[in-house]
């Protein structure tokens, strides 16, 4: 890692910092949420898919911070999400390849945070209750470890 200390003058006023140039592979940080998510779907092989989505802090819009399938980052949250924000219940909807359940995600003192999506592997005789109970047993195991909103933003350290 590359670091240059500056000083300057602008407009009277003195300015001093660090430029930090980072190695090409650490310029992207990944963050606790994104660490949770591949965790949690190492841990699952009935999951075909998660993504949480949360507002960033100092923002007004939810969107998606983190998944297993990187394209859907940065997305905006939809009905959905908006369903399982405005309801605290979870969100089901079967379709063709399975179970797609977003649930509202809480801190671990309960406050709501944002949601969780899943993809369920479709299953023989596989139900909504099914689905939901797994539901429930997926989100206590991740929301026992988010202290907070913000914890989900931090970077992982040694990353």
């Amino acid at each position: 890692m590359n670091k240059w200390e500056f000083c300057s003058v602008v407009q009277g006023i003195l300015i001093c910092g660090v430029l930090t140039r980072l190695p090409l592979n650490a310029q992207s940080q990944k963050i606790q949420a994104q660490r949770l998510i591949e965790i949690t779907a190492q841990k699952h092989p009935e999951i075909t898919g998660l993504e949480l989505s949360a507002t960033p802090p100092g923002k007004e819009s939810c969107i998606t911070i983190a998944a297993t399938e990187s394209k859907g980052i940065g997305e905006k949250c939809d009905e959905d999400e908006a369903t399982a924000l405005k309801t605290e219940k979870p969100f089901v909807e079967h379709e063709p390849d399975g179970f797609d359940v977003t649930a509202p995600l809480h801190d671990a003192g309960g406050k709501l945070i944002g949601t969780l999506g899943i993809d369920y592997k479709p299953q023989p005789g596989q139900t909504e209750g099914d689905v939901l109970k797994g539901t429930a047993q997926l989100l206590r195991e991740i929301e026992r470890q988010i202290p907070s909103n913000v914890f989900l933003f931090q970077t992982v350290s040694g990353h």
